[in-house]
């Protein structure tokens, strides 16, 4: 790829040499022709043939300095590899001149002249081995001109001092030819060393600059997201204050209450936003394509936001559609229920349209959210997939959201290797829509529909737990409890092998990613399932749960597919995907098949992801 810029870096060079010497060169060959006219002028042989040959050479020497004076006020007239073709050229008429004028030396009765001549020969050849050797075609079109012919005729007089002339002459064009070579190879190497110098100088600069905009963006980042955290940290402080005033009737510190935990919901789906854009940029958020049919999911999804539709009096249409798609349903389901949320919020009046639109696609088509509402001004088509930027809440109040919605719909697509594209205009509406691909009804393997109640119950479960907190793992076993697991709790991974060989064989381990004395949740996990492999119990579920999304094992994790919960991990969450894997290993077993790891769990979802904002 490097190749053409480096060459045409060559060639800037080349141009710059070569015209370089131009101007005394010119007055070279003049001094030369003076030399020569000289030498010849006592007898003359052929005056008219001698004449013409002079002119020429004389007229060649204005040309080349006429090309200089060209090159020098028009440098963008040709591009330099035409440069240096005309420069070669004006090589071929200048050089010819004095070369072939060798003849009349030949001609002459002054037996010196030939040796006089060719020593004027062998002076311009290493002027032309100074100014042209850089390159190969102005010194090929050169050099011969001008020792070739008087190579051939001093070799063809046939006489004793006149040969070993010609044999020191021919030497001497070999050896010129191959120093050449060796000039043009260090040239490169030089201009081939300043243009990687250039580039590393770019590449540096780049860098820096790509570090200074994301550490601005950084900034930025934190100067909201701090800003926002801070705003019901602050109300619940001083509602909570308000609660020890004894004057206070109970009315009053029930209404403190509702604010209290209105503005711990409000922490909390912050909180969660902003978790699942590190999870997305740290790329450990997993891509588990299934076959499915659309309908299915966008019925689940309006669902969920008809209610809040009919109570602002929009109407929520779902198009009709049979068509069955190969993609992610669970990160599919956050983008939808992400632009719906936002479609319903900004939305006073009309309807709000979700389906799928072919567009000229031959397989697939497009997923498309439709609203009536506000809509979004060209100029701020861009800024709105910035994190914390919203239309229309200048206030930042908290009950239009944060800003996060939409800079977590455009990872998400991009993630599932398609584009958010967005048509809008102030007054009249908005359209997002991203690509969906076809999949193959005879790959379905289950409805979208079907609900994790019909599967195993947790009841009457086995699970093993191990956590080097101890109210992590207090709570975990009090929360399994509750639903009727039997529970065996280990701090590190030496106590789950011994609760192992004790003869508790689980039907779950649930395993925290950083374990004390420096192990991890993975080597520990790989330990435990060696030793119930060894006990026959190949079928157990495993599942990891950390709130570290910078680890690079993590990432290896979510690219093997290996299930894995962020923290904070609700109830209802850890609950769906515990039973979710259960159903899988069931299914796997009941078909005699060795369960693969499965990383369905680590995106399930028990409810709608927290709603999203402009």
């Amino acid at each position: 790829m490097r190749a053409e810029p480096i060459q045409r870096a060559i060639d800037e060079d080349l141009v710059r040499v070569l015209y370089a010497q131009d101007p005394i060169a010119f007055f070279s060959h003049w001094f030369s022709i003076a030399v020569l006219v000289a030498i010849y002028w006592p007898h003359v042989p052929a005056l008219p043939l001698f004449i013409a040959c002079f002119v020429f050479y004389g007229l060649a020497n204005c040309a080349g300095l006429a090309l200089w004076l060209c090159n020098r006020r028009y440098p963008r007239w040709l591009s330099p590899r035409d440069w240096i073709y005309l420069h070669a050229l004006r090589g071929v008429l200048l050089y010819s001149g004095p070369g072939f004028a060798v003849w009349f030396a030949f001609q002459s009765p002054q037996t010196d002249l030939p040796v006089l001549h060719t020593v004027m020969l062998v002076t311009l050849a290493a002027g032309v081995f100074m100014s042209n050797g850089f390159d190969l075609l102005n010194f090929s079109t050169s050099i011969p001109f001008l020792l070739l012919p008087s190579i051939v005729l001093l070799f063809g007089s046939h006489t004793f001092d006149r040969t070993i002339l010609a044999i020191v002459l021919a030497f001497f064009f070999c050896a010129i030819n191959v120093y050449a070579m060796s000039y043009r190879k260090l040239f490169r190497q030089v201009v081939q060393a300043r243009v990687d110098q250039q580039y590393l100088a770019q590449s540096l600069a780049a860098q820096k600059r790509v570090a200074e905009e994301a550490s601005l963006a950084k900034t930025r980042f934190f100067a909201a997201a701090s800003h926002d955290l801070r705003q019901p940290l602050h109300a619940i402080g001083l509602l909570a204050a308000s609660l020890n005033d004894p004057a206070a009737t109970p009315a009053q510190h029930a209404k403190t209450a509702g604010h209290i935990v209105y503005n711990v919901e409000a922490l909390n789906q912050l909180f969660n936003q902003v978790l699942d854009l590190a999870r997305l940029e740290s790329g450990v958020t997993q891509v588990i394509r299934l076959h499915f049919r659309l309908a299915e999911l966008f019925e689940r999804v309006g669902s969920q936001y008809r209610p809040q539709a009919a109570a602002k009096g929009l109407a929520l249409r779902i198009a009709p559609t049979s068509l069955v798609v190969y993609d992610d349903p669970v990160l599919l389901e956050r983008v939808l229920s992400n632009l719906l949320s936002n479609a319903v919020r900004y939305t006073d009046e009309g309807a709000i349209w979700l389906g799928l639109r072919r567009a000229g696609r031959r397989s697939g088509g497009y997923i498309e959210v439709r609203d009536s509402g506000v809509g979004i001004a060209p100029e701020e088509h861009a800024r709105i997939f910035e994190e914390f930027y919203q239309v229309a809440n200048p206030q930042r109040d908290a009950r239009q959201g944060h800003g996060l919605g939409l800079p977590t719909v455009k990872r998400l697509v991009g993630l599932l290797g398609g584009e958010l594209q967005l048509r809008s205009a102030p007054g009249r509406g908005s359209v997002f829509r991203f690509p969906v691909h076809a999949g193959d009804p005879s790959g379905i393997v289950a409805s979208l529909d079907d609900t994790v109640a019909s599967g195993p119950a947790a009841r009457g479960r086995r699970v093993l737990c191990i956590d080097d907190e101890p109210s992590i793992l207090e709570g975990l076993a009090s929360l399994l409890a509750r639903w009727g697991c039997e529970v065996r709790g280990a701090r590190d991974e030496a106590q789950a092998l011994a609760a192992l060989g004790d003869g508790f064989m689980p039907d779950a381990v649930l395993c925290d990613y950083q374990l004390a004395n420096h192990r991890t949740g993975v080597q520990a996990l790989g330990a435990i399932r060696a030793a119930l492999a060894r006990a026959g119990q190949a079928n157990v579920v495993t599942l990891l749960i950390t709130g570290d999304m910078a680890s690079t094992e993590l990432a290896a994790l979510a690219l093997q597919g290996i299930p894995v919960l962020h923290k904070p991990v609700t109830p209802a969450r850890l609950r769906r995907t515990l039973e979710m894997l259960w159903q899988q290993a069931e299914a796997e077993r009941g078909r005699g098949a060795q369960p693969p790891t499965s990383a369905r769990a680590a995106n399930a979802t028990a409810s709608s992801p927290p709603p999203a904002s402009r």
